[in-house]
């Protein structure tokens, strides 16, 4: 089960401003920072990781594959390793989450002595 069900993560207000993402929005105007942010939800939904499968990935997000390719391969915002989509930051912003979470619960269970 995800661990961040119903969470929000953090976005940085400077992401724009980012070399890469500068990159990417000269590649891909607008459409590519969209794509990026797409992605990030989808990990985000899937504990960190998902399966690299374009066809899926495109559906999902309802954008041309290609374009999904180029965003997801060209500019270093994204790992693909074993056929497995990932993003360094989600996953320590979700381990984070994760450790704050069973931190306030074992917390809670300590007050209330469950």
């Amino acid at each position: 089960m995800n661990k961040v069900m119903k969470h929000w993560f953090k976005h940085d207000f400077y992401t724009c401003n980012d070399h890469k993402m500068q990159k990417l929005d000269f590649k891909h105007p607008v459409v590519g920072y969209g794509i990026f942010f797409k992605v990030i939800e989808l990990l985000y939904q899937n504990n960190g990781k998902l399966e690299y499968d374009l066809d899926f990935i495109s559906f999902a997000i309802s954008y041309d594959k290609d374009v999904i390719n180029s965003v997801l391969n060209d500019f270093d915002l994204f790992t693909i390793q074993d056929e497995v989509l990932s993003n360094k930051r989600v996953l320590e912003s979700i381990k984070e989450i994760t450790e704050k979470s069973e931190k306030a619960r074992a917390s809670a269970n300590r007050r209330y002595g469950n």
